[in-house]
């Protein structure tokens, strides 16, 4: 069972990075919300990945020169080792996981917890990646599999010898096939005080026998949580802002209708 490259998975912005754009409202019911509405977005990566991909055929012949005034600009920024915005970037290392931000324009960059997940062969197949939330749902996990796992079997996710839950997938889109894990207190505690967890899938038509177990690592995991929630607090708080601004328009109307009668 193989999954991407290792540069491809490491470079992207994945799915719950971008999702932390919305989801951080600090309630519970944004994160069932956006459960619907994030897996468009790896879809609609994968739309626009393949309009290019018609109109380059037809554009061939004519502009060969305009790679080549693109290239130079792209390698710019990378010069100064800045990331641009909109590209993820690693801002911290907690034992084996990885603080990855994408770069915004406000300076309010949304952050994940990441860790990649390699098979007995040291070949990436798999990919976690953890949001802070508020509330009874204290953080979200975003499990990306390779497309040729079997859905109907889910996602098995054990820590230490405890017994092992399974969970459905959402959808499969370009980057993978995608099972995101809401996790209250009760359910964040035994990772943050264990040892390692086995994700579990089952490769497409493979007998029940030939499931694939991958190690998650748990080392750095709290120290790597407490991180995520000092990154993104600026952006669970900032929702909170444009809220009053609404009844404002409710009192205006009743006085005029007083003077009236």
């Amino acid at each position: 069972m193989h999954g991407p490259k290792e540069s491809t998975m490491a470079n992207r912005t994945s799915a719950a990075l971008i999702a932390a754009l919305f989801t951080l409202t600090g309630s519970a019911a944004s994160v069932m919300a956006q459960e619907a509405a994030t897996p468009a977005q790896p879809a609609a990566e994968a739309a626009a990945s393949e309009a290019p991909a018609s109109e380059t055929p037809a554009a061939t012949t004519p502009a060969p020169a305009a790679p080549a005034t693109e290239a130079p600009a792209a390698e710019a920024p990378a010069a100064d080792g800045a990331p641009k915005v909109g590209q993820p970037y690693a801002k911290s290392t907690h034992g084996d996981w990885t603080l990855r931000c994408m770069k915004t324009e406000t300076g309010k960059d949304p952050c994940e917890l990441y860790q990649l997940l390699k098979d007995q062969n040291d070949s990436p197949v798999a990919e976690a990646s953890v949001i802070p939330m508020t509330g009874n749902v204290q953080a979200v996990v975003t499990f990306v599999a390779p497309l040729e796992t079997d859905l109907q079997a889910g996602l098995g996710l054990q820590v230490d010898a405890a017994k092992e839950g399974r969970y459905p997938f959402m959808l499969c889109a370009q980057v993978g096939c995608i099972s995101r894990i809401g996790l209250a207190d009760a359910e964040l505690a035994p990772l943050k005080k264990g040892n390692k967890a086995t994700v579990s899938v089952l490769p497409f038509g493979a007998p029940k026998e030939q499931m694939v177990k991958l190690n998650l690592s748990l080392k750095g995991f709290t120290a790597g949580m407490t991180a995520l929630v000092e990154a993104n607090k600026d952006l669970a708080a900032a929702p909170a802002t444009p809220a009053p601004a609404a009844p404002a328009a409710a009192p205006a109307a009743a006085p005029a209708e007083a003077p009236q009668q």
